[in-house]
């Protein structure tokens, strides 16, 4: 296995520890007095700070190989890559919903506790398909230069600042929480 791949596949297990984390978080208020609040801003501060800039921009490169070499479906990469232009732009706009949550300001805490369950299963959505589709195409048909091209100034990128080594003081208790419900999560499910 490339070690693009297993790279990319042990942050999806990483993700899909978020993924269950904004599905329960979500089941609780949004409103600026939960005591969730903090977590699930904490939480799409990192998902628009790493996977958006770092893993997904991975990913679209080796679409893009992939569609250059005939080995994926045109239908399949534009999918992928549309799927990362959305999460993008809902990370973004939920990030934008839960910072004025937190300073109070008028909005439907229902409608923001829906577009979060959504936001997260799009998410999950993403990594099934990239993992059934994507992932096998590019162990099938990439070349050392290809894996090369994929990995492009990534391979020089920071650190995850969640999982690799000790997280970010800002994404702290994030961690905690997520280490705390992964031992309680079957690992067979990442998803």
């Amino acid at each position: 296995m490339s070690t693009v791949i297993a790279k990319l596949q042990t942050e999806h297990v990483r993700l899909a520890r978020l993924v269950r984390l904004l599905n329960h978080q979500s089941c609780l208020r949004t409103d600026a007095s939960a005591p969730n609040i903090a977590l699930l801003v904490d939480a799409l501060c990192y998902l628009t700070r790493f996977p958006d800039v770092s893993h997904h921009v991975i990913e679209d490169r080796m679409v893009d190989v992939l569609l250059a070499k005939k080995a994926l479906s045109v239908e399949v990469g534009q999918e992928i890559e549309s799927q990362h232009a959305t999460l993008i732009r809902d990370g973004r706009d939920l990030l934008r919903d839960l910072e004025s949550a937190v300073r109070g300001e008028n909005m439907s805490q229902e409608l923001v506790d829906i577009r979060i369950r959504l936001y997260a299963e799009r998410l999950r959505h993403n990594m099934v398909v990239e993992e059934l589709t994507l992932f096998p195409a590019a162990e099938k048909s990439l070349s050392e230069e290809d894996w090369r091209t994929v990995e492009g100034a990534n391979s020089q990128a920071r650190p995850d600042p969640l999982f690799d080594n000790e997280p970010d003081l800002q994404f702290a208790e994030l961690f905690r929480v997520i280490t705390t419900e992964a031992t309680t999560v079957s690992a067979e499910f990442p998803f």
